[in-house]
């Protein structure tokens, strides 16, 4: 499967900033802050349900 990367995904700055900021889209982020990603999920809505669902 094909992962587009999203504008907001800072993958070298997750490691050391979790911030939700960081999250916002990036699926790498789901292990480093899941509350977060959770909370931003609600957020960005069907885009990142879709995400999810090429990224599993």
């Amino acid at each position: 499967l094909e992962m587009i990367p999203w504008d907001g995904c800072k993958a070298k700055q997750i490691a050391s900033a979790p911030r939700t900021e960081d999250c916002v889209g990036c699926k790498r982020c789901e292990s480093a802050c899941p509350t977060d990603f959770l909370s931003v999920r609600v957020y960005l809505g069907p885009e990142t349900t879709r995400s999810m669902g090429l990224a599993y």
